[in-house]
């Protein structure tokens, strides 16, 4: 009797044991969890019943530490970079200036045709590097926060009618015609006027370096507003659309015409500072680009 009630306890107790020891994993398992979704910084309690967990909780604790400590080495190294860029950039920015300027003096002199031809391609080489050190230094300073936004009503069909008539000339030397979709009704947006011209005038220099034919100029506004650049694009088999708006991405390197790959990217960046989105996507040989506000 007395050695049956002696078991009895014995498994109670290891019962008892078990559970709170769940209870304990259960209780890691959920500060785990709270954690990685960011909504709280605490360690995990190592206050534990068992050994054994206790030391896990602890070396979680020590891991926990460490991942932190990356993560603010990781930013400040990308800050450090980010900031070097810009300062390179805008250093950068006054001797090319310089540059071109004489180049244009150099253009109005007396020259051979020979020596047209090679001001020329100095000229063009000069233009690529100021677009480039000119993407570096906005893209750090959208990403740095550095930028002030005004939101302001937009009136959006009279602001795209001008942004695109500013470029008809620019549309007939590439070849390629535009198609405006405009709706009768008039969209608004809340939006701020000089971001919203950054963004339209990059997409339409996207078009202008890598479209063909015609474009197709759309705006809706049913559920959210959407403008829609929609171009015939060469080698579609070439171009991936989850990386279109990524920095530095160009379809084609062999025709890259100059291209600095940060257009798109700005473009996105722009957008989210605006509130919108913006999105690609291919069909045939049909890219449409998106903005959804």
């Amino acid at each position: 009797m007395a050695t049956i009630l002696i078991l009895s306890l014995s498994v109670i107790l290891l019962i008892s044991y078990v559970f709170h020891l769940k209870v304990q994993i259960r209780s890691i398992g959920k500060q785990l969890e709270n954690i990685l979704e960011g909504k709280t910084e605490k360690k995990i309690d190592i206050s534990l019943l068992d050994r054994d967990i206790e030391y896990l909780a602890g070396n979680i604790n020590r891991n926990i530490n460490f991942q932190k400590q990356l993560r603010i080495e990781v930013l400040r190294d990308e800050q450090k970079l980010k900031d070097s860029i810009a300062n390179i950039s805008h250093d950068l920015r006054t001797p090319l200036t310089s540059i071109m300027g004489y180049l244009q003096l150099l253009e109005k002199s007396e020259l051979s045709e020979k020596q047209r031809e090679k001001i020329n391609i100095l000229k063009k080489k000069s233009e690529t590097l100021q677009n480039l050190v000119t993407s570096f230094f906005e893209i750090t300073v959208i990403e740095n926060n550095n930028i002030h936004i005004n939101l302001e009503k937009v009136n959006l069909n009279n602001f795209l009618s001008d942004a695109l008539l500013q470029n008809i000339v620019s549309f007939k030397e590439a070849g390629i015609e535009p198609i405006f979709d405009l709706p009768n009704t008039t969209i608004f947006i809340e939006a701020d006027k000089m971001v919203l011209q950054r963004i339209v005038q990059n997409l339409i220099s996207n078009i202008l370096k890598y479209g063909s034919s015609y474009v197709k100029i759309s705006l809706t506004g049913k559920e959210n507003v959407e403008l829609s650049f929609a171009n015939k694009v060469k080698d579609p088999e070439k171009i991936d659309v989850n990386l279109l708006f990524e920095k530095f991405y160009i379809a084609d390197r062999s025709r890259s015409s100059g291209s600095t790959g940060l257009g798109l990217s700005i473009v996105k960046l722009l957008a989210e500072k605006i509130n919108a989105k913006a999105y690609a996507e291919i069909e045939e040989d049909i890219l449409t680009l998106k903005i959804v506000f």
